[in-house]
């Protein structure tokens, strides 16, 4: 069984310092997962072109096996056209979430089972043998908890971009129960086949997925909607998600509580406010997709 633990990250060739958190996710990695196992798993890092090899070599000397970086920069090319939204979700943030959704799957197509794990996550609780268990399980896809997506461009464009290019049931596939997409395992080959990847390739190339900022968490939740397959989440995992300042815990307690999918991730407020949202949305909003609503 050929395993990678992948995540895209970025280069910073002015300050090492800013690889610590980085450095960080790889040791978190190398603790909970790969010393466990008896053939690790393969540890690639994604860049843009901007991880120089002295750079590279300096974050390899923090970890205790090989790392292989790859430059996807083909993937990031300018663009003729005007992007819509907020100035933070600039054109490689975009970028990035279409390499997430679709060209990854080319990236690592010659392995079995895959864990994304972002930059900025730090693993403290990890099963490091979850991929045999998802084998044997015959499980697809598992996360730690499910999202909503709170984007208002992307439900204002996304579900009616499905309706007139595609015969997909939009209503019941774009649910709001989406994979939080940070850290998840998955089978490479669900996103292999050919109806999957055609659909991820109809929505992540086009130029609407850059204008409007589609996200890939989102687009992992159609598909997988669309198979009516299963979003499990793990049985046994803790992580820290630093730039959202979130923690993740997931045991069977909490999968059947705060991590299921009736309550997913949607805004940083408590579950009074989200009910009165809801509400709101139900009463008010003119878009049957948007995130008030479901």
């Amino acid at each position: 069984m050929k395993i990678a633990v992948f995540a895209l990250t970025r280069g910073y060739p002015e300050d090492k310092s800013k690889y610590d958190s980085l450095i960080e996710r790889n040791y978190s990695i190398y603790k909970h997962i790969n010393c466990k196992r008896e053939n690790p798993t393969d540890m690639i890092l994604f860049h843009e072109g901007n991880i120089s090899t002295e750079d590279q070599e300096y974050i390899s000397s923090k970890y205790e096996y090989q790392i292989i970086f790859r430059d996807v920069s083909e993937y990031f090319k300018k663009v003729d056209f005007r992007l819509e939204g907020e100035e933070k979700f600039n054109l490689g943030y975009r970028y990035m979430c279409r390499f997430n959704m679709y060209h990854i799957w080319d990236e690592i197509s010659d392995y079995d089972y895959a864990l994304r794990v972002d930059e900025d996550i730090k693993i403290s609780k990890f099963d490091p043998y979850i991929f045999e268990h998802m084998k044997e399980k015959n499980i697809e896809y598992m996360v730690g908890r499910f999202t909503k997506d709170i984007h208002r461009a992307t439900n204002d464009t996304l579900p009616h971009f499905l309706l007139n290019n595609t015969n997909l049931d939009v209503k019941k596939i774009y649910n709001h129960r989406n994979p939080y997409t940070n850290l998840y395992a998955t089978s490479v080959n669900f996103w292999k086949k050919k109806e999957n990847n055609e659909l991820l390739k109809k929505i992540a190339l086009t130029e609407k997925q850059l204008i409007h900022r589609w996200g890939d968490h989102t687009v992992q939740g159609i598909v997988l909607n669309n198979k009516n397959e299963k979003i499990h989440l793990f049985p046994k995992l803790e992580y820290s998600h630093i730039s959202h300042n979130f923690m993740i815990k997931n045991n069977l307690f909490r999968n059947l509580t705060i991590n299921s999918k009736l309550n997913p991730i949607s805004i940083k407020e408590g579950l009074y406010t989200k009910l009165k949202l809801k509400i709101k949305g139900k009463l008010s909003s003119k878009n049957i997709y948007s995130f008030e609503v479901n």
